[in-house]
Formats: C-alpha cells, sequence, structure tokens
C-alpha cells in the first residue's frame, strides 16, 4: 500500500513543478512582451521628437524664403520662389538620409477672400456679403450660407455697445459648428476663403478668378478668367493702378479692396521619421521689412 503513495505523491510533485514552470515560462513571455511595447513606445516618441524639430526647422525655412521673397520683388507673385512646395525631401542623417522625408508648402492667404473681411464693429457690410454670395454660386452652393457666415463673424466682434456673443472664427474648418455646413462644402470653401486676425485686401497676382469675379464689382467671372490668361503667363501686376488699366471700366472705389503684394501667409509641413508621421499648420504675417512672425501654429 505505500508503494501507490509513495508514487502518487511523486506524481504530484512533479506536475506542480511543471506548473510552476509554465506559471514562470508565461510570466517570461509576458515580460518580454511589455518590454517590446514599452521599446516600441520609446523609438516612436523618439522618432516623433525628431520629427516636430525638423518641422521647427521648416517652419524657420519657410520665414527665410518669404523673406528673400520680399527682398526680391516689391509684388507677390505665383511664380515666386515661396510658391514652390517641397515634396519628400530626405532630412535624414547622412548615413540614412531616406530615413527622414521633409514635405512642406507655403499659401497666400490674401489670394482667398478673408471672412473677416464680412463685418466690423459687429456690423455686417452687405456689399461683402453680396460678393460671397457670388462666389458660393459659382462653386455651386447655395447662397444662403454667405449671410450665416457674415452673422457668425460679427458675433465675435465687439460693437457700439455690443459685447461679442461668439468666439472668434479661427479656420474655415470652424464653419462646421453652423447650420448648412457638411464637410463637402468645407472642403470645397478652403481653396477660397480664409479667416485673419484683420480685415485685409485680395492680391490680385494669386487670387483665382472666381474670388476676383465675385468679390471685384463689375468685373465677373468671365472677365477675370480672361484677365488672368494674360497674367499666369507672366504679365504680372505692377501695382493697383495697373490692374485697374488693364480690367477696364471698373470703379476707382476698386482700389481698396486690391493689393499686388501680400502680408498673411499659411505654412504647412510634413516630416516622416521611419513610421512615425508628423504635421503642422502655421499662420506667419510678413512686414513690409520682409520679416515675418508666427501668429499660430499648430501639430
Amino acid at each position: 500500500m505505500s508503494a501507490p503513495a509513495s508514487w502518487r505523491q511523486r506524481g504530484m510533485a512533479v506536475i506542480a513543478a511543471l506548473l510552476v514552470v509554465v506559471a514562470a515560462s508565461a510570466m517570461a513571455v509576458s515580460f518580454i512582451e511589455r518590454q517590446g511595447v514599452l521599446a516600441g513606445i520609446l523609438i516612436t516618441e523618439a522618432d516623433r521628437s525628431q520629427a516636430t524639430w525638423m518641422l521647427r526647422g521648416g517652419l524657420d525655412w519657410s520665414r527665410v524664403v518669404l523673406r528673400m521673397d520680399a527682398e526680391d520683388s516689391p509684388t507677390t507673385r505665383a511664380d515666386g520662389i515661396w510658391a514652390q512646395p517641397v515634396i519628400g525631401l530626405p532630412v535624414g542623417r547622412a548615413e540614412d538620409p531616406d530615413n527622414a522625408l521633409f514635405s512642406g508648402q507655403i499659401e497666400d492667404e490674401q489670394s482667398k477672400y478673408n471672412l473677416r473681411n464680412l463685418a466690423a464693429r459687429a456690423r455686417i457690410d452687405p456689399q461683402a456679403v453680396r460678393g460671397l454670395e457670388r462666389l458660393l454660386e459659382s462653386l455651386a452652393i447655395d447662397p444662403v450660407l454667405a449671410m450665416r457666415m457674415a452673422q457668425r463673424v460679427a458675433a465675435a466682434q465687439f460693437g457700439e455697445g455690443v459685447e461679442p456673443g461668439a468666439v472668434g472664427l479661427r479656420g474655415v474648418d470652424d464653419l462646421r459648428a453652423l447650420p448648412g455646413f457638411t464637410p463637402q462644402i468645407i472642403e470645397t470653401l478652403q481653396p477660397y476663403v480664409t479667416v485673419l486676425p484683420e480685415a485685409t485686401a485680395i492680391n490680385v497676382n494669386t487670387a483665382s478668378a472666381e474670388v476676383l469675379g465675385a468679390f471685384i464689382d463689375g468685373l465677373g467671372l468671365a472677365k477675370a478668367r480672361a484677365l488672368l490668361v494674360e497674367r499666369d503667363r507672366g504679365v504680372w501686376f505692377a501695382s493697383r493702378g495697373d490692374f485697374l488699366n488693364r480690367a477696364g471700366q471698373l470703379k476707382p472705389e476698386v482700389l481698396e479692396r486690391i493689393e499686388v503684394s501680400s502680408h498673411w501667409f499659411r505654412v504647412t509641413g510634413e516630416v516622416t521619421v521611419g513610421n512615425t508621421m508628423v504635421s503642422l499648420q502655421a499662420l506667419l504675417r510678413r512686414s513690409d521689412q520682409g520679416v515675418s512672425s508666427v501668429r499660430w501654429v499648430t501639430y
């Protein structure tokens, strides 16, 4: 009777030992997996930090480019060095430059219509609203949305005896909160309208025919397109008076709403390091001396 009992005890001991080994192995595997995850996180964060610093360098690059453009010409034109995008530029270490790629672009925000012009001191400008209605019609968008935008802009301003009732718009994307603004409408509007911290004129050397035809009374879309054919062939507008003479039969008041140079630019950048991608958007204001200051930046 003693032998089977001893065997059972030995068998139990072997099973217990095996269970301990299995538990220890599982703990070891779990620890190794956690270490692997942690190492992956550290590598990703390191790549993200490297990409962020590269984007800051790209922002400095854009400021240098804008200053060079201002020194090169008193006008801001679509053939300027600022308008040339950078795509897939290797910026990695010397031994592996393709490990980090940079892409960036500068946009002239004064080539678009500034929604800030829709109202001043909480009062809506009817003429500006009519121009925006014409732009929306040319883009196959309900012109009723023009007044909604104007009301939203006015609601964020101080006026005579009026306190702001809304937070100011920072960009076109903020229009999503208004009734009737679908993602498709926002995407359609992006190339033609902007939101800037101050009222601005439209740069006739960079604006589209849709923007010029809508906001310059008496010009119209067809005439604007014909005028821009010559411009885009390299016959740029040297001054506001030059534009007025070439456009013909426009009221002198048009001069108050146009310009041939720009102060406001949007910078977008993207850096890919390994499998990590970081993007940047920034708004720059270029002074008359060519020095650009950053008004806001987001990553």
